[in-house]
């Protein structure tokens, strides 16, 4: 090969390693900026919440959750498919909620979901453990504000209606 800009060629266009264009990244954990973050979120204060879990049809939820706010708590919503044995179509739409809340507000909060239609007070409080893995519990924990997350999909709850239930609840002969 002949010599251009002053550089022997070597005939080959590629080479196997990828050169010193690509940059050498570090395990996650190792590098200063990672051990300042982790460092960052385990100083940040969680909130200690209790949790309780129900079933509502979706028109008590939402008089429910006008008072957001005014009581101090956060709801997760998973809505059924109309196909559940306990939801519906219109104003027979149901979800599974739970409701997030500290335990100075807890009165407030049972009292909020009954004058909704909403027993709360059958289900049994939990704790929220501050090391969860589930995603949407941190958030709750570490938001100074309420939150409102409601899942996009459509759930159905076990055992599934057999197709002659589903006629008879639809009215379809």
């Amino acid at each position: 090969c002949s010599r251009r800009g002053g550089r022997e060629c070597s005939g080959a266009m590629w080479r196997p390693d990828p050169g010193p264009c690509v940059p050498q990244v570090a395990e996650w954990g190792t590098h200063p900026d990672d051990v300042e973050y982790m460092q960052m979120l385990e100083e940040r204060p969680k909130r200690v919440l209790k949790r309780r879990e129900a079933l509502c049809r979706n028109c008590d939820l939402e008089k429910a959750s006008r008072r957001q706010g005014k009581v101090q708590f956060s709801v997760c919503v998973w809505p059924l498919s109309e196909y559940s044995r306990s939801s519906g179509l219109g104003a027979q739409e149901s979800s599974v909620i739970r409701v997030y809340f500290q335990s100075k507000h807890e009165r407030k909060v049972l009292s909020t979901f009954a004058s909704a239609g909403i027993d709360l007070e059958a289900a049994e409080a939990v704790p929220v453990d501050t090391d969860s893995n589930l995603s949407y519990e941190q958030a709750i924990m570490y938001s100074k504000e309420n939150l409102y997350l409601q899942d996009l999909h459509s759930w159905e709850e076990s055992p599934p209606l057999s197709p002659d239930e589903i006629r008879a609840k639809f009215n379809m002969t």
